[in-house]
């Protein structure tokens, strides 16, 4: 039976009188054509008989009873709105808004779904199409001989042409289409009988697959699930892999089984293998490969990922969408990793069973600079981006096999990842190609790189150990702020996924204090040169404004997926902040007023550092909305305090050339170039929040706007386009009318929830 959600509760209601009465009671089907088809809707929940024993299946059907079936038949998620014809009060109003999110319905030009019109067999076909799009790439066509093909409107024409190749619509006897004809309710249970059919939705049980036994020593066979394994091969002979041990770790929504191996000789090792499994709360799992190899020679591997009762596949490619530019940034140089290969999809005929989305191949070295106060900062150095894989069927074993191969480097770290699901990770290709395109613009904000440690990103070059192609677990990366983003937009499969995954990176990295529910404060594990040069500041050290971001990221994804265990992550970093003034770690402004420093470290040598604006700003508007979420006056005073720090620091904030000073010493002398865009946009979102908390606007705060938004305009400097909407909410659409460039970013700042609009600091 299908699962029975808030949708099927309204679908009971779309024909008047009609209760679940079971198919082998239905007085009026025993003869007809598709009692079949009938029966086995009725057993799955998708349609329903009448109170009087009768199924009735010459009755006509309207545009909104088929698009219930369609909604039943798909399981398809509850929507939020729907038609101006289709009112909350409506029967239907439920199943229309849920075909309306999945776009099985656009409406007129009118915007009208037109529910209770009769659903004529174009319409039909228009929908079925719709329908099997959300389940894979259902794209080929065959020519249409129906002897009334010229009848058919130019509307339905392809999806007719579509839904005849894959056999959903085979015409009448006498090889006709009829496309104007209205549909009866059973020949509307042959359709989604046909559909459920193709798409394998028709409830079995998927007998389980036993692991196989390893060819030979070379290779490990490690199971995901019941009817799933992953297998990792050393194709370089003479090179064993021999067991070690196995160990798990709980994550929120997620759990990871670690595996480990010796590479080599037992007695005397080359290296060794780690596979990780992270196992998600919706079953997907992200096998992550790591290859540590200690001797000299280069060696071949392939993690292979076998797929049973599967006989066809389709790979959609991120490089068919563009290409990375690796230009030279000013502060990052080149970043020489680009995207993930794509998404393979495993098929049964035309039924989509597996979705694996494959990683490239990642090959560094780790770096280390050791201090004589104990600590030490880690780096990767990327050697080498490489994308290798194969995909085999074997029809006569229903067997299609994706290999990811890896070059396993001497005195390297060789890693790859692939995340797996028996679900479309995309359910909207529209959504999946605009992933792939935004992730190849915006390279430098959407990792690429995973690890069952994190991901990894490009650094700086004034970092140490100094590399140009320096990598590490960068904090502000680590949090799934646009991953988080894009899925309250489309709720996308492989978006939650990214999600869940960036709240397991942040738990490893913080050791588990995100599951224990302890503070989540995490520190920087790679030295600035100039932060060591200035302060003597050596990592780890904690960095205020990443810090905050990752809080945020943590109470977002909390209220988005109800997941209390970190819904309330910001009151301890809120917590946090109010502690430095005890600690000594803030700058003194007035008696009342202080900044806190931007980074925070005990001891070892290290000086308190500098306060910089947008991260004062920042932290005093992360209190003041914890303080909204939890009226505990402790957080309002405290982001008061550093207000009026701020505020008696004018007008030196003001450097000579109209731009803002970056950053305020501890002396209370100014230094630093400020960024183009994010101060300007923390003056603009803490106006708004004084707003929403009764604190008066800031004049000083506008002053400073207005001087900021000057020097902009004045020197021809680009303003991205969120900034520019507060600026005109704001009432300083003066400066920036007939003068405004805009920024060649895409993002839209009604797209962001305003929590995470702190996230543009990326």
């Amino acid at each position: 039976m299908r699962k029975v959600g808030g949708s099927l509760a309204a679908f009971l209601f779309v024909f008047t009188f009609v209760f679940h009465v079971s198919a082998q009671s239905f007085s009026d089907v025993d003869h007809h054509w598709a009692k079949k088809e009938i029966e086995a809707l009725t057993n799955e929940g998708v349609i329903s008989g009448y109170e009087d024993g009768t199924f009735r299946p010459y009755t006509e059907v309207t545009r909104g009873q088929f698009l219930a079936y369609l909604v039943r038949a798909l399981d398809l998620p509850a929507g939020t709105s729907t038609f101006p014809d289709v009112p909350p009060t409506s029967r239907l109003y439920e199943d229309i808004a849920a075909a309306k999110k999945a776009g099985l319905i656009l409406g007129n030009a009118n915007g009208q779904a037109l529910a209770n019109q009769p659903v004529t067999r174009s319409d039909v076909a228009v929908m079925l199409d719709r329908a099997m799009q959300l389940k894979g790439n259902y794209t080929n066509r065959t020519p249409l001989t129906y002897k009334d093909a010229v009848k058919i409107g130019k509307y339905a024409y392809d999806a007719v042409e579509r839904m005849t190749n894959y056999g959903l619509i085979k015409g009448t006897g006498v090889d006709t289409f009829e496309p104007g004809k209205i549909a009866t309710r059973g020949e509307s249970a042959v359709f989604v009988y046909r559909m459920m059919t193709a798409l394998d939705l028709i409830s079995g049980s998927t007998e389980p697959v036993p692991n196989p036994t390893p060819a030979d020593n070379q290779e490990v066979v490690i199971p995901i699930h019941s009817d799933q394994y992953i297998k990792v091969r050393m194709n370089t002979k003479g090179v064993p892999l021999t067991y070690d041990k196995r160990t798990t770790e709980a994550h929120v929504l997620s759990t990871d089984e670690h595996y480990y191996y010796h590479m080599g000789n037992t007695s005397k090792p080359l290296g060794s293998l780690q596979v990780t499994l992270r196992k998600l709360d919706n079953g997907d799992t992200f096998a992550f490969t790591k290859f540590l190899h200690n001797g000299d020679n280069t060696y071949s591997a392939s993690v292979i990922l076998p797929f049973q009762q599967s006989n066809d596949y389709s790979i959609a490619k991120y490089s068919a969408h563009g290409t990375v530019d690796q230009s030279h940034n000013n502060t990052f140089g080149v970043d020489k990793t680009s995207h993930p290969t794509g998404i393979l999809s495993v098929k049964h005929g035309v039924k989509v069973t597996n979705e694996v989305m494959m990683s490239k191949n990642y090959i560094s070295v780790q770096r280390q600079t050791n201090y004589a106060n104990g600590q030490r900062s880690v780096i990767r150095e990327l050697l080498d981006e490489r994308e290798s894989y194969q995909v085999l069927t074997n029809p006569s074993q229903n067997l299609v096999t994706a290999q990811l191969n890896m070059s396993v480097q001497g005195k390297a770290i060789s890693e790859s990842w692939a995340l797996l699901s028996e679900q479309p990770l995309f359910a909207s290709e529209t959504n999946r190609n605009d992933w792939f395109k935004r992730t190849i613009l915006e390279y430098g904000s959407i990792n690429n790189w995973f690890t069952a440690d994190g991901a990894y990103t490009k650094l700086p070059w004034s970092i140490e150990p100094s590399h140009q192609m320096g990598y590490g677990r960068n904090i502000n990366r680590l949090q799934g702020g646009v991953y988080l983003t894009a899925y309250n937009s489309n709720q996308e499969r492989y978006l939650r996924d990214l999600v869940v995954n960036a709240v397991a990176d942040l738990d490893v990295f913080s050791g588990g204090a995100v599951t224990a529910g302890e503070t989540p404060v995490f520190e920087t594990e790679y030295t600035s040169t100039w932060l060591k040069k200035a302060y003597g500041t050596t990592a780890p050290y904690v960095d205020t404004r990443l810090n905050e971001n990752a809080a945020l990221f943590l109470k977002n994804t909390g209220e988005a997926l109800n997941i209390p265990q970190i819904a309330k992550a910001n009151l301890r970093y809120a917590d946090f902040l109010i502690n430095q003034r005890s600690l000594g770690n803030t700058i003194s402004v007035t008696p009342s007023g202080y900044l806190i420093a931007d980074y925070y470290k005990i001891g070892t040598g290290s000086k308190k550092t500098h306060a910089s604006l947008n991260h004062a700003l920042g932290e005093m508007r992360f209190l003041l909305e914890t303080y909204k979420q939890t009226g505990n006056t402790t957080y309002l005073t405290t982001a008061r305090e550093m207000k009026d720090g701020i505020e008696n620091l004018h007008p030196k904030w003001i450097r000579p050339s109209g731009d803002l000073w970056y950053q305020v010493n501890s002396d209370l002398t100014f230094a630093g170039e400020d960024y183009p865009d994010l101060t300007l946009m923390d003056l603009l979102l803490s106006q708004n929040v004084f707003a929403e908390t009764g604190i008066p606007r800031s004049e000083i705060f506008d002053q400073l706007i207005r001087t900021k938004t000057t020097y902009l305009v004045d020197n021809n400097i680009s303003i991205i386009k969120p900034v520019v909407q507060l600026l005109r909410d704001q009432g300083f659409g003066d400066l920036i009318n007939g003068t405004y460039r805009a920024s060649s970013s895409n993002v839209d700042l009604n797209e962001r929830p305003k929590d995470t609009l702190d996230l543009l600091a990326e």
